[in-house]
């Protein structure tokens, strides 16, 4: 029997900072790791009962129960432990950092998802006007938010990860975007009014323009293509990506094939100069000291450390 892959969601013990596999003992059948996905994770399993303390999340952390009973457990709150219930198809939402203790006395069944912070603020803010001179959605922990809207948000992002992909990431990219706005909306401290930023680029440019993206990142774009795609000039376009985005193209870029180069160091017989070459970086040298501005590690040490865990 195959061994279940083991969750790469990237829970944090508060005090240490350490990794925590708080998952290890869960039967996933479904992980979007292995498809490089930037920014986010889909992961589906179940797990027999637990307990956790003082764990943080380093992503933005979405859970659903996918089970047909609710789940019944006890969370940590300001006056102590409380009794909280998920109904089915209901989620409990953690912003990254907020520290939780759960007590979980039965069998859940769920499909997680964590996304990136800077990756959701970009898409919560894609497209909005702010009215109060900020761009900024405080979140807080929640539970028991049973929206069909998140229900279904969440379900999709599972079978397209369990399909290996087939819609590519421009699709994932509008499920995790449509998914962040939906819990701005319930867990954040003011709902994003969805107005197109004046000079950006239209929904069905941005589409192409990712896709493109997308299908050349290991063998590189230019701006000049881009621009081409898109039907505008080069300055223009740079302009317009900018403010659809967030972010410069080349930034916008550089930082996919970083997360793709991240994604690729975690498989089986990873090495430097191959992940270097499969993401478009011809320097290794100069593929390393990217990588380390943008992670704060080298990919060498990413390396050692997964060899550590096989070992162990």
């Amino acid at each position: 029997m195959p061994q279940s892959p083991r969750s790469s969601i990237p829970f944090l013990d508060r005090r240490s900072g350490r990794r925590v596999d708080a998952l290890g003992h869960a039967r996933l059948t479904i992980s979007s790791d292995s498809l490089g996905w930037p920014g986010v994770l889909a992961e589906v399993g179940e797990k027999e009962s637990w307990e956790v303390d003082d764990l943080t999340v380093a992503h933005h952390y979405i859970a659903l129960n996918t089970d047909t009973a609710p789940l019944r457990f006890d969370a940590n709150g300001p006056h102590g432990f409380r009794r909280v219930t998920l109904d089915p198809g209901s989620v409990w939402f953690c912003p990254a950092g907020e520290a939780f203790s759960h007590r979980v006395p039965d069998r859940c069944a769920f499909a997680a998802i964590s996304i990136e912070p800077s990756y959701f603020a970009r898409l919560v803010n894609s497209g909005i006007e702010p009215t109060d001179g900020t761009s900024q959605t405080e979140l807080r922990r929640v539970y028991g938010v049973g929206t069909p809207q998140i229900e279904h948000l969440v379900q999709a992002l599972a079978v397209e990860a369990d399909r290996g992909n087939p819609s590519g990431f421009p699709f994932v990219e509008a499920l995790v975007m449509g998914l962040s706005l939906q819990i701005a909306q319930q867990a954040g401290g003011s709902a994003p009014r969805p107005t197109r930023v004046r000079g950006g680029l239209s929904p069905t440019m941005r589409t192409r323009v990712l896709e493109l993206i997308d299908a050349r990142l290991d063998r590189g774009v230019s701006i000049d293509e881009l621009a081409r795609e898109a039907e505008l000039s080069p300055s223009y376009f740079a302009r317009a990506f900018k403010r659809s985005i967030g972010r410069p193209p080349h930034q916008h870029i550089l930082s996919l094939r970083l997360e793709r180069a991240r994604r690729l160091l975690e498989q089986p017989g990873a090495s430097l100069s191959d992940i270097a070459l499969r993401t478009g970086f011809t320097d290794q040298a100069h593929f390393t000291r990217l990588f380390k501005r943008q992670f704060g590690v080298t990919p060498g040490t990413v390396l050692r450390a997964r060899a550590r865990r096989r070992i162990g």
